[in-house]
C-alpha cells in the first residue's frame, strides 16, 4: 500500500506559538522545545523528518509554501526527501502533548503567586492574570491589566471626552484649547454679571448690554473714561466742554503736523491759540455780566504745552462797543469749529462702522474655521473607521484561507483513511529513521488514522523505533492507539476489540 501523508486536525490547531521557558517551574528538557520558536511546544507536530513545532509556528512556516526544516540545516542532516515543511506532512504529537500540559507552571508576572499544569495555565490563567503588563492602546503606557479600567477613565492622556456644553468629543490634553473656541462654553458680562451666556452669543450680547463699559467715543482725542453704554450721552453732555477742548487739542496738533512742525507754523499757531482763548475768555466774561451778576468759575487750562494762563479778568467798560463787533467775528469762528467737529464725527462713526464689518467678518471667519476643523477631525475620523474595517476583512480573508487549507487537508486524511479495521503501514527509509530514533530526534512516529467501520472505533499506530520504556535500544516498540472519534457515543466501550499486529520486512520472515 503507498505511503499516505497525514495531516494535523483542527482540533488541534491553535493561533499563538509556543509557552515562554519561564514559566515552567521544573528543569526543562529540548523533546519539549519547538524547533522554530524556540519556546515550550503548543499543540505539538512532528514532521516527517523527525523535528517537532508548534501548531502555529508550523501553519506560519508553511503558509506561503513549502519550507525547508532549519532545524535538519542546522544538525546538518538535511534530506530533500524529509526535510521540506508542508502542508500534510506532519501529525499531531499527542504523547509529548500530554508531557508537556502535565509539566509544573507558574505565572511570571511580579506579585502573582499562581500556580499549576501547563494545562491549566492555558485555560484558566494565560492572557487574563490581573498582574499582567499591557500597554495602553491610546497611549501605550504600560499597565497592570486590573488597571486598565482606572486607567482610561481617568489617567490616560489620551482618552477622549465629550464636552458637557457643545458636546463634540475631544482629546483630554486638549481640554483648555477646546474651552477656548468651545461656541457653548459660559461666560460671564462685565457690565451686567450676567452669567452662562454661550460664546456665540456673547458679542451680541454686548452690543446691547447697558451695563458694558465701553471707551468714550472722543477717547481717539484723548479721553481716557470708559462708560456704561447706557450712560453715554450723559458722559457727553456732562464732558461736553473737556471734548471740544481735546478735539481743539487735536485739531491743532493735526494742523502743525501739516506745517511740517517748522518753529515759523508753532509760533503762528501759539499766536493764533492765544488769541483764541482771549477771545473765548472775554466772550465768557460778557455772557456772565448779561445773564446774572454772579461770575462763572474759570474753565480748565488747555494743554499744558502752550503753558497759557485761563483765568478771566473782566474787560473795561470803554471797549463795550467794539465787543459787539468781536463777539459777531467769535461766533462765525466758532460756527467753523462746530462743523469740523461735525465732520470729524462723521468720519469717527465711518470708521466705527468699517471696524465692527471687520470685526464681524473677522468672527464669522473663526467661525467658519472652526467648522472646518470639526469637519477635518470628522473626516479623519471616517478613514481611520474605513481602514480598521479593511484590516479586519483582510484578517476575515486569513482565516478563510486558513479554512480553506484546513478543508484540503482534512481530504487528504480521509483518502488515506481505511474503514474495514485493516490497515498496512509502510515505512519507508526505515534505517534512517531508525537511527534518527537511536539519536533522539524522532524517537516516536505515528501512522494516519484508520477505522473498524464507517462509523466505528477510530485508530492509528505509534512506533518507536529504539524502542520505549524497558524495550528502549534493544527492541522495537509498536503501540495501538485508540483516539477520540465523532461516533463514540455509538460504540460499546471499553474497547475489547481483537488487535493483530504484524511485521514483515525484506529478509525478514512475517511475524504476529
Amino acid at each position: 500500500m503507498a505511503t499516505q501523508e497525514p495531516s494535523p486536525p483542527s482540533s488541534m490547531e491553535s493561533n499563538k506559538p509556543g509557552f515562554p521557558k519561564k514559566i515552567l517551574g521544573n528543569k526543562l528538557e529540548d523533546k519539549h522545545l519547538c524547533n522554530c520558536c524556540h519556546n515550550i511546544l503548543r499543540r505539538p507536530f512532528q514532521a516527517q523528518c523527525g523535528h517537532r513545532f508548534c501548531s502555529y509556528c508550523f501553519n506560519s512556516t508553511v503558509s506561503n509554501g513549502p519550507q525547508k526544516c532549519s532545524a535538519c540545516i542546522k544538525e546538518d542532516i538535511f534530506e530533500e526527501t524529509t526535510s521540506v515543511l508542508k502542508q500534510g506532512c506532519a501529525f499531531p504529537d499527542n504523547a509529548v502533548r500530554r508531557e508537556v500540559e502535565n509539566l509544573l507552571a507558574v505565572c511570571i508576572n511580579e506579585s502573582c503567586g499562581w500556580k499549576g499544569s501547563i494545562k491549566e495555565y492555558e485555560v484558566n490563567h494565560e492572557g487574563k492574570c490581573e498582574f499582567m503588563i499591557v500597554p495602553c492602546p491610546s497611549c501605550k503606557e504600560r499597565i497592570r491589566f486590573n488597571e486598565q479600567e482606572r486607567h482610561n477613565e481617568r489617567e490616560c492622556p489620551e482618552r477622549t471626552l465629550n464636552c458637557k456644553y457643545c458636546k463634540e468629543p475631544f482629546h483630554f490634553k486638549n481640554i483648555k484649547a477646546h474651552d477656548e473656541i468651545c461656541p457653548k462654553y459660559p461666560m460671564i458680562c462685565e457690565g451686567c454679571a450676567k452669567k452662562k451666556i454661550p460664546r456665540e452669543k456673547y458679542v451680541d450680547h454686548i452690543k446691547f448690554c447697558g451695563k458694558f463699559r465701553t471707551p468714550c467715543r472722543f477717547h481717539v482725542v484723548g479721553c481716557d473714561m470708559s462708560v456704561e453704554k447706557e450712560k453715554i450721552h450723559d458722559h457727553e453732555r456732562a464732558f461736553a466742554y473737556e471734548h471740544l477742548n481735546l478735539l481743539l487739542h487735536y485739531i491743532m496738533g493735526m494742523k502743525v503736523s501739516m506745517e511740517g512742525l517748522q518753529p515759523q507754523g508753532l509760533e503762528v499757531a501759539g499766536h493764533k491759540l492765544l488769541e483764541l482763548q482771549q477771545s473765548l475768555r472775554e466772550l465768557e466774561a460778557r455772557v456772565s455780566q448779561l445773564s446774572t451778576s454772579t461770575p462763572l468759575p474759570p474753565p480748565p487750562t488747555l494743554a499744558p504745552t502752550l503753558s497759557v494762563s485761563t483765568s478771566f479778568t473782566p474787560l473795561p467798560s470803554s471797549v463795550g462797543a467794539a465787543l459787539e463787533l468781536q463777539l459777531h467775528s467769535e461766533k462765525t469762528k466758532v460756527a467753523e469749529l462746530g462743523r469740523r467737529c461735525t465732520e470729524l464725527e462723521v468720519k469717527a462713526g465711518t470708521f466705527e462702522n468699517v471696524v465692527c464689518v471687520l470685526n464681524r467678518e473677522v468672527e464669522r471667519f473663526a467661525t467658519t474655521m472652526e467648522a472646518s476643523n470639526r469637519q477635518h477631525k470628522l473626516d479623519q475620523d471616517k478613514i481611520e473607521a474605513l481602514s480598521n474595517k479593511v484590516r479586519q476583512l483582510e484578517r476575515t480573508v486569513g482565516l478563510k484561507d486558513l479554512t480553506v487549507a484546513e478543508m484540503e487537508g482534512r481530504l487528504r486524511e480521509m483518502s488515506a483513511t481505511t474503514f474495514d479495521g485493516v490497515f498496512v503501514w509502510r515505512i519507508s527509509d526505515f534505517a534512517k529513521k531508525r537511527q534518527d530514533a537511536i539519536a533522539g530526534r524522532a524517537p516516536a512516529m505515528f501512522s494516519p488514522a484508520f477505522y473498524t467501520s464507517k462509523y466505528g472505533y477510530k485508530m492509528c499506530l505509534r512506533i518507536y523505533l529504539n524502542g520505549d520504556g524497558t524495550g528502549r535500544g534493544s527492541h522495537l516498540s509498536l503501540f495501538f492507539v485508540v483516539m477520540r472519534g465523532l461516533s463514540d457515543a455509538l460504540l460499546k466501550w471499553p474497547f475489547n476489540q481483537k488487535v493483530r499486529p504484524s511485521y514483515e520486512g525484506p529478509n525478514v520472515p512475517k511475524m504476529h
